[in-house]
């Protein structure tokens, strides 16, 4: 027996009154919710267009695409990302009353219209691309409630211990060297030269006998440089050898792949902690606020609208979705932006 075909135009009705369902569901949905407080389509375009203006004039993209993903959906997920975060800032800086400081956030438009050539010039911009100058005033005032929350999480976290141990892990980022060399190539003219040098004749011999012609002009002295740096950047035989010295004494021959060199270390300085606290402190700060942040995210109940990716609690970051199952959770990594028609 053969079962009737369904009429044509009651499956056409039955599959426009799904989608039509479908469309509701979707125009409805938040783009994410944050501990019940919701995160709309329209708000996270109208942040997007302001993310994708700020980008531009700072000559970078608003968002890093993923594999086959749209700079558009990248940039949704930037701002998604932002606006997340923000939720969890605002809660903090609602029960601290917090606010952006009015100084800095005129400060900060100020570079902005230095950037592009004025204020006039950034108003012109602005409304080039539909935005108003109040919009970008609100929006520069959100982002920088981020540095009133961080200070204050700062101050109420960081410890003199925890400043005090920075200083002595990153002791070489602090402290400046000096080293000279004569650069040989035998050991035997290397032993003639360090039985000759003293730190009063180390400089003469270097422009008369190095082959570092770069350095011999000045006497054997590589320059100034940040400890962290000169490790960095110079031969580690030769490294070793120079930090093992004290300020004014001569090292016998010492063999790398350029040749033999005799070193003088000229000084070496240690800036002390008061110097380099308030550098300290603001990276201490910057650490604790991050790890403020990983607990809010942690703890708070965020839901993001598959649309635009999901969210990573290890990062806090709005990730492309990656999956090839066939099932209701796939999602495409060019996800339409939030502007565009559900």
């Amino acid at each position: 027996m053969t079962l009737p075909s369904p009429r044509p135009r009651a499956l056409v009705l039955v599959l426009v009154a799904v989608l039509a369902l479908a469309a509701c569901d979707t125009a409805e949905r938040p783009a994410a919710e944050v501990d019940g407080a919701q995160i709309s389509n329209e708000q996270l375009a109208a942040d997007q267009q302001l993310f994708d203006f700020l980008t531009a004039i700072s000559g970078s993209a608003c968002g890093q695409p993923a594999e086959n993903e749209t700079q558009d959906a990248a940039c949704a997920r930037l701002t998604l990302t932002n606006l997340i975060q923000e939720e969890l800032v605002k809660g903090y800086a609602g029960e601290h009353d917090l606010s952006a400081d009015p100084d800095t956030v005129a400060n900060v438009i100020g570079q902005v219209e230095q950037s592009v050539g004025g204020g006039k010039a950034l108003n012109e911009q602005l409304a080039q691309n539909d935005l108003t100058r109040p919009e970008f005033e609100a929006f520069a005032t959100r982002l920088l409630l981020f540095n009133s929350v961080q200070t204050a999480v700062g101050e109420d976290r960081v410890t003199d211990e925890r400043v005090q141990q920075l200083y002595d892990e990153n002791r070489s980022q602090y402290t400046t060297v000096e080293v000279a060399h004569i650069l040989v190539p035998t050991r035997a003219e290397a032993e003639e030269i360090a039985r000759e040098a003293t730190p009063k004749n180390f400089a003469d011999l270097a422009a008369e006998r190095s082959q570092d012609a770069a350095s011999a002009a000045n006497g054997g002295s590589l320059g100034p440089t940040v400890e962290a740096a000169f490790v960095q950047q110079y031969d580690p035989t030769f490294v070793a050898a120079a930090l093992a010295l004290q300020p004014g004494q001569i090292s016998e021959p010492v063999q790398t792949q350029f040749g033999w060199h005799v070193i003088e270390l000229l000084s070496r300085d240690v800036a002390p902690l008061d110097q380099v606290r308030e550098q300290l402190t603001s990276q201490a700060a910057a650490e604790a606020f991050q790890s403020w942040m990983q607990e809010r995210l942690q703890s708070a109940e965020i839901r993001v609208d598959p649309r635009y990716g999901r969210l990573d609690p290890a990062t806090g970051e709005v990730v492309a979705v990656r999956s090839t199952s066939t099932g209701g959770g796939f999602q495409p990594t060019s996800a339409p932006s939030p502007s565009a028609s559900p």
